[in-house]
């Protein structure tokens, strides 16, 4: 996963590396289901002139916190 934030500073999170528009980042495949826009306040190391961050996610069973496992 990958995310990357707009020209209008919309941040996103992609399912697989995003490609570069003239104003956003957008999914290869190009169908609802591959971004999930996120709030903007988050991850403000991510800019427009960035490249995509790979990140990852981590599933947590109900009631764990993260670094208790």
């Amino acid at each position: 996963m990958y995310l990357a934030r707009d020209k209008n500073n919309d941040l996103y999170l992609f399912n697989e590396r995003p490609q570069r528009g003239n104003e956003c980042w957008w999914a290869e495949s190009g169908i609802d289901g591959t971004y999930l826009r996120l709030d903007k306040s988050l991850y403000p190391e991510v800019t427009w002139d960035s490249e995509p961050l790979a990140v990852g996610l981590v599933i947590l069973a109900a009631g764990d916190k993260l670094g208790t496992r």
